[in-house]
């Protein structure tokens, strides 16, 4: 079983450049750099994004190779090389995107789905590491906020539970919430 590595955040934190950091450190020559990539171009800003993630990836010095999964990355995992680092950016939008293209599921059966995924992908894997956003918590929301709110928070909390370290980035900077081994050893500072 990899190593999972948990990142959180509010928007624009810093956690996505944090998360791909860290994965480069992590990477040694045998190893591949897997990025992905869940955002789906929806807006000139999402846009802006993308291509933002993009470059940051370009300049980075890493090797990245990157594979676009909206949704259901239960299909893509085969396709990933054993003894992997893996950024998966970001888990608040892959559920997004399984809510709306899976409208015939459940809140619970997409996050049991989701979960699932991810454990099977650590198995795969070295090393995991999964960027979520931390969603404000006092602005008034309608029920379907908050039952997205519930499922993401219940996500997030199942695969803390499997991290060895896990982290909110605070205005870019690494508040450490959890470490349980070695593995969180070696935790860059910005």
């Amino acid at each position: 079983m990899g190593t999972l590595y948990f990142i959180s955040g509010g928007v624009r934190s810093g956690k996505s450049s944090f998360a791909e950091n860290w994965a480069i450190k992590q990477k040694k020559k045998r190893r591949s750099l897997i990025y992905l990539a869940c955002g789906v171009n929806t807006d000139p800003e999402m846009k802006q994004r993308i291509i933002k993630h993009q470059q940051d990836r370009k300049e980075s010095g890493g090797e990245w190779m990157t594979i676009e999964c909206p949704e259901s990355i239960e299909n893509i995992i085969a396709l990933i090389p054993r003894q992997s680092v893996v950024l998966l950016d970001c888990l608040t939008t892959l559920l997004t995107n399984e809510i709306y293209v899976n409208g015939n599921q459940t809140e619970q059966e997409i996050e049991d789905k989701i979960y699932q995924s991810i454990l099977h992908l650590q198995n795969r894997v070295d090393v995991l590491l999964l960027v979520s956003n931390e969603l404000v918590y006092d602005l008034p929301m309608d029920s379907s906020t908050l039952l997205f709110q519930k499922h993401l928070g219940s996500l997030h909390r199942r695969l803390v539970c499997n991290a060895s370290v896990a982290i909110e980035m605070t205005s870019g900077i690494p508040v450490v919430k959890k470490v349980t081994s070695s593995e969180g050893v070696g935790i860059p500072c910005c």
